[in-house]
């Protein structure tokens, strides 16, 4: 099945000249910066607040809507979990939206960024002169495989999983290292 068979897909906000950050705006604005492609996550405690001049085609984000990045080399999807409201993507995005009741947003988001689609996308993108780019239909004709409900939230909660092991693996480095480094220093300032 095809992605646009299972969602709909629209742009991020396009912004009509410089996007001037206001602590009272009455939008919230994710970006580029607020996203992380290694942990697919979004930070909202970093988003600014904006007054945008909305068009009908806009669309305010929703807790599950998937962010697509479609500019740049690491053309990741980051499943967006609570975020303040009322809130924007970036043009930088696309906006991915389920329409299907047979499709869960864990199992999406993670076949997203998985290496056939990045593949099939790297194939199919456009080359501008300083990034690649993803265009919306190449996106909307991703080909989905739709498992069962179950097996879908199965493979959603491993990929969670796996993210969370990788958390803590990275903070028990890093406690590692901290402990190591505190050993050493008291080893040499006996010197």
């Amino acid at each position: 099945m095809k992605l646009r068979d299972i969602s709909d897909i629209h742009s991020g906000y396009i912004a009509r000249g410089k996007i001037e950050s206001l602590a009272a705006g009455s939008h919230y604005l994710v970006q580029a910066k607020n996203v992380s492609c290694d942990h697919l996550t979004c930070d909202t405690a970093g988003l600014i607040r904006f007054n945008p001049n909305l068009s009908r085609n806009d669309q305010l984000l929703e807790k599950d809507d998937l962010l697509f990045m479609a500019r740049g080399a690491h053309n990741s999807t980051i499943r967006l979990g609570r975020i303040p409201k009322p809130a924007l993507a970036a043009a930088c995005f696309f906006v991915v939206r389920i329409s299907s009741p047979v499709v869960l947003p864990g199992y999406l988001s993670w076949y997203l960024n998985q290496a056939p689609v990045k593949h099939y996308l790297f194939q199919n993108s456009g080359r501008s002169v300083h990034m690649p780019v993803v265009r919306r239909a190449v996106l909307e004709s991703t080909q989905i495989p739709l498992p069962p409900v179950e097996l879908q939230l199965q493979i959603a909660d491993m990929n969670a999983l796996m993210f969370k092991e990788m958390n803590l693996l990275q903070q028990l480095g890093k406690k590692r290292r901290e402990l190591i480094t505190a050993a050493c220093l008291q080893t040499v300032s006996d010197y």
